[in-house]
């Protein structure tokens, strides 16, 4: 029987300690963002959130500092893979104009939003009042998303590319647009007769979401006949 070297064991059962630590982790995570979605960050306690993740509920504060840790934890989990995908899209369009870069920046949010629905949950419960987790949301991931796109509303904005308005108001209005039709998604299908989940669908809803907001290129300006015969003489 081959043996195993000692310095191996204590190594072999860190490896071990560190994942079940991640999978603990990653099982109370999975349940507080359902019970944030759910029930807003008032109405949820850490105790329920352990019993349901069938952990002791000293784990939740030893793992995240209490419910405040939790829940950013659980925001983060969400927002940072999508701040990533959102830096890594614009440094790839270096170079490409603002409307295109706006439009594949709204596409992006558009698939996030259908895939994502239980942080629309949350963040209807926390944007509706001031509370400090809403400033710390502000702070931490929403300012710098906003007034890049707002920038980027603005460029379009001038050269007649995107529908009027203020650019802040308009993303308020472009997320609700984009958002509702999941967070309804029952009474769309029985009145639809269609999933709003379904991938054909959500390439529909691209598409429309879009055509909102966007406008074509102006047509080009025809020369006067004035100017006509003054090039044909």
């Amino acid at each position: 029987m081959k043996q195993v070297s000692a310095d191996v064991l204590p190594a072999t059962r860190k490896r071990a300690t560190q994942k079940r630590t991640l999978d603990t982790r990653r099982k109370i995570l999975e349940v507080a963002v359902e019970e944030f979605a759910e029930h807003g960050y008032e109405g949820v306690s850490t105790r329920t959130i352990a019993a349901n993740a069938g952990v002791q509920h000293t784990l939740v504060s030893y793992h995240f500092s209490g419910k405040e840790g939790l829940w950013r934890e659980a925001i983060s989990s969400i927002l940072a893979d999508r701040r990533t995908v959102f830096d890594a899209r614009l440094e790839g369009l270096r170079g490409v104009d603002d409307v295109t870069k706006l439009k594949l920046l709204y596409e992006d949010f558009i698939r996030f939003a259908a895939v994502n629905l239980n942080f629309h949950r949350i963040m209807s419960h926390v944007a509706s009042s001031p509370s400090p987790q809403l400033d710390w949301l502000i702070d931490s991931f929403l300012r710098e998303s906003f007034d890049r796109r707002a920038a980027l509303i603005a460029s379009a904005q001038k050269i007649g590319r995107f529908v009027q308005g203020d650019p802040y108001h308009l993303e308020y209005v472009f997320i609700g647009a984009i958002t509702r039709i999941f967070m309804l998604s029952a009474e769309v299908e029985r009145i639809m007769g269609r999933s709003p989940y379904d991938p054909e669908f959500v390439e529909e809803h691209v598409r429309v979401c879009l055509s909102l907001f966007f406008r074509d290129p102006p047509p080009a300006t025809k020369p006067t006949s004035r100017r006509r015969n003054q090039v044909q003489t």
